[in-house]
């Protein structure tokens, strides 16, 4: 039974284990195919994921995150991105401020949460614009809990 539920957990996991953005770059329809995550357009695009869970950071504390922008085969321009922070007093900072067509798709967030951050939830944006075509976004969560 135990072995059962442990693989019951992994299968839930996997299946929602991801925060994915909407589709960016051309999300522009071709014939009768709808536009979404799962069916990008065939002049590409692109989405940015992100963790799923809340991440959980002590005042005057910081951590890092791994994001990856996943391109389709037909997508092939660089992505500017960016993040913005609720809080002067929550600081996220990229790796990376663009990720080109052959770059590696991992890209890392340090969030620096300063010893007088407000307590409780928070969202972070994640926005990737591509040379032309629509920019998207994704959220971060991040809960700063108090540092005794």
């Amino acid at each position: 039974m135990r072995y059962g539920l442990t693989l019951a957990t992994l299968a839930t996991f996997l299946v929602v284990g991801c925060n994915q953005s909407p589709p960016g770059g051309n999300t522009t329809n071709t014939g009768n195919k709808p536009n979404n995550a799962n069916n990008a357009s065939a002049s590409g695009t692109f989405t940015i994921s992100a963790p799923t869970l809340t991440t959980t950071i002590k005042q005057d504390n910081s951590q890092t995150v791994n994001l990856t922008v996943k391109r389709d085969k037909e997508f092939k321009q660089n992505v500017k991105l960016s993040v913005t922070s609720p809080s002067d007093k929550i600081k996220a900072e990229l790796n990376k401020d663009h990720i080109g067509p052959g770059d590696p798709d991992e890209v890392a967030l340090t969030i620096k949460v300063g010893k007088d951050a407000p307590e409780g939830e928070h969202v972070l944006k994640v926005n990737g614009t591509p040379d032309s075509g629509t920019a998207t976004a994704v959220d971060v969560k991040i809960k700063v809990d108090k540092n005794p």
